[in-house]
């Protein structure tokens, strides 16, 4: 089984070093109530509740280089409870330069709620190369290239 660790770690940066300094607020792991009834734990929430965000550490195309449908389709369902919160803003941060370009082309092709906003948070190079590593040992685990 996959070991989700280091997507841990990487998600606890974004919200802790990186969101405070480039939305002027601290974040918090939360969970809100969404205007279906439900709740929907959320990646980073800002103190005031003004910002609501989910976190992908996900690229654009799989170990095999092929588009990575089904990280596309996580990232659809984030939209989707972004969009039922109660916030000024909804925001996708997205560690990789690939998807965020693909999220852009998503956007500006009219396929993205326009209230949903996509921000590129690189990592450091160490965090970054964790990350790389814990993917190859997934995708190796699960059958894909690699092997």
């Amino acid at each position: 089984m996959a070991d989700t660790r280091v997507q841990l770690e990487v998600e606890d940066w974004v919200r802790q070093q990186w969101m405070p300094p480039h939305f002027g607020m601290n974040f918090y792991r939360e969970r809100l109530k969404i205007r279906s009834g439900g709740v929907f734990d959320f990646d980073a929430v800002s103190g005031d509740k003004s910002i609501v965000a989910t976190i992908s550490t996900s690229g654009a195309k799989t170990s095999g280089g092929k588009y990575a449908v089904g990280k596309i389709l996580k990232i659809r369902s984030d939209m989707l409870f972004l969009t039922m919160a109660e916030a000024k803003r909804r925001v996708v941060v997205l560690t990789e330069q690939d998807m965020h370009e693909q999220c852009l082309k998503e956007k500006e092709g009219g396929r993205v709620p326009q209230e949903i906003e996509f921000v590129y948070a690189p990592l450091p190079e160490k965090l970054n190369e964790l990350l790389v590593a814990a993917r190859r040992k997934a995708s190796v685990e699960s059958g894909g290239v690699g092997q």
